[in-house]
């Protein structure tokens, strides 16, 4: 048990350092961030649009 506590502690741990880096050596410029605001407020309007279909088929 304590050996998969660990292992998540430094995937975790990974995961936030190689994040932090990722944002170091590559910022996203104004327009980029932008364009990613755009694509995923779409992708979560679809999500949304598909879990209210889905519970209105239910009812």
């Amino acid at each position: 048990m304590m050996n998969n506590s660990g292992f998540m502690r430094g995937m975790a741990a990974g995961l936030v350092v190689g994040a932090a880096v990722t944002m170091i050596a590559d910022p996203i410029s104004d327009r980029q961030r932008n364009r990613m605001k755009k694509k995923t407020s779409g992708i979560f309007r679809n999500i949304g649009s598909a879990i209210d279909t889905a519970l209105n088929i239910m009812h």
